[in-house]
C-alpha cells in the first residue's frame, strides 16, 4: 500500500509539472514574431506567471489536503479569496501606478494595428476568471486524486476481507469435513480396508489441493473439477445411494478460470441444506453452458435446519466481483435451487 501512494504521488505531482509546462509554452508559441522571437517579452510573460503558479502550488499542496480534506470548508473558501485577492492586487499594482510602464501581467490584449488594450475593468474580471480557473483545476484534480486512492483502498480492504473469509471457509471445512470423514474411515477400516486405503489417498489429495491454492485468486475449471472428483468420491462413500451426482463438463471450457473451491462450496451447502436419504435421493447436477457453470440440486429441505447466513455465496460474489462484470446468479424455484457461475478468460 505504502508503494502504490507514493506512486500515485509521483503521478500527481509529473502532472502539475507537464500542465505548468504547457503553460509556460503559450507566450512563446503566441509571440507575434514567429521568426525572431522577442525574449523579452516571453521572459516578462513568463515572470507574470509565477503568481499564479505560486498559489496553485500552495492550493493543492496546503490549503486542500489542510482544510478542504478536513472538512473546514469556511476556512477554505476564505483562504481561496484571499489569495485570489492577493494575486489579482499583485497583478494590478502595475496599472495603478501612472508613472509605471509595466503592462498588467498575465492577462492582456494582443496588440492589433490600431487596437489598444483592454480597458481595466475588463482585464481585472478576466484575471478573476483565470485565478478561478486554475484554483479551480487544481482541486478537482486533487480531490480526484483522492478519490482514486481512497477507492483503491476500499478495494485492497475488501480483497483481504474477502482472504479472510476464504480462510474461514477452509477452517470450517478442515474440522467438520474432517471429524466426518474420521468416522467414515473408522468404519471402513473394520468394513474394508482396501476402500479404507483408497479413502485416505482421495481424502489427502482434497487437502493437498486446499493448501496448494491457499493464495490463488483464480484456479482453471480441470483443477477445479479433479479437485471436486475427489470430494465427491469422499461424500458418496459417507452417503452411499443418498446423494447422486450427474456432471457434464464440455472440454471447450476447461481451461477456462474461477476462483478456488467454488463448486465445492457449492456442494456443500446443497448437502447442509436439504435432507438426503435413500428412499429420497438428493439430486445434484453440475454442467457448463454458455460460458457458465451451472451447479443444481432438488429442493428437499432439512426438518432441522437452521437459517442460512449465506456466507458461502457472498464470499463468492465477492470475490467473482474483483475478475469479472458478470455477475454470480442465484435461482430458485419450487423444485430446484441453482447457482450459476460465469467463467473467466485469463
Amino acid at each position: 500500500m505504502k508503494a502504490l501512494k507514493l506512486n500515485r504521488n509521483n503521478i500527481e505531482s509529473l502532472l502539475y509539472i507537464l500542465i505548468w509546462l504547457l503553460v509556460f509554452s503559450v507566450p512563446y508559441f503566441f509571440e507575434s514574431d514567429t521568426i525572431a522571437k522577442d525574449w523579452d517579452e516571453i521572459l516578462r510573460q513568463w515572470l507574470h506567471l509565477i503568481p499564479f503558479l505560486i498559489l496553485f502550488l500552495i492550493n493543492v499542496y496546503v490549503l486542500v489536503p489542510k482544510l478542504l480534506f478536513n472538512k473546514k470548508y469556511k476556512k477554505y473558501i476564505l483562504s481561496l479569496a484571499i489569495m485570489i485577492s492577493i494575486g489579482i492586487g499583485i497583478n494590478f499594482i502595475p496599472m495603478l501606478n501612472p508613472s509605471s510602464q509595466q503592462k498588467p501581467m498575465v492577462v492582456e490584449e494582443v496588440k492589433e494595428r490600431g487596437q489598444s488594450n483592454k480597458p481595466p475593468h475588463m482585464v481585472f474580471i478576466d484575471n478573476i476568471i483565470i485565478f478561478i480557473l486554475i484554483l479551480g483545476a487544481g482541486t478537482t484534480s486533487k480531490l480526484i486524486t483522492k478519490w482514486l486512492s481512497e477507492e483503491q483502498l476500499r478495494k485492497d480492504i475488501e480483497k483481504e476481507q474477502i482472504k479472510t473469509n476464504l480462510e474461514l471457509l477452509r477452517n470450517h471445512l478442515n474440522p467438520h469435513f474432517l471429524f466426518n470423514n474420521l468416522s467414515v474411515l473408522s468404519s471402513l477400516v473394520y468394513k474394508n480396508q482396501e476402500k479404507a486405503v483408497d479413502f485416505i489417498n482421495e481424502l489427502s489429495k482434497v487437502y493437498r489441493y486446499v493448501l496448494d491454492n491457499t493464495n490463488s485468486e483464480l484456479v482453471q475449471l480441470k483443477d477445479e473439477m479433479e479437485f471436486l472428483d475427489h470430494y465427491i468420491y469422499l461424500l458418496k462413500i459417507r452417503f452411499e445411494n443418498s446423494i447422486s451426482f450427474t456432471i457434464k463438463i464440455d472440454d471447450l471450457y476447461k481451461n477456462n478460470y474461477l476462483p478456488p473451491m467454488c463448486l465445492q462450496t457449492l456442494v456443500e451447502n446443497t448437502i447442509q441444506h436439504n435432507e438426503a436419504s435413500q428412499a429420497n435421493p438428493l439430486q445434484v447436477s453440475i454442467y457448463t453452458k454458455n460460458n457458465s457453470v451451472f451447479i443444481e440440486n432438488s429442493i428437499q429441505p432439512r426438518s432441522d435446519i437452521k437459517e442460512s447466513s449465506k456466507t458461502g455465496l457472498d464470499n463468492i460474489q465477492a470475490r467473482y466481483s474483483f475478475f469479472t462484470e458478470e455477475k454470480v446468479q442465484i435461482i430458485k424455484d419450487e423444485n430446484v435451487f441453482r447457482v450459476v457461475l460465469p467463467l473467466i478468460s485469463k
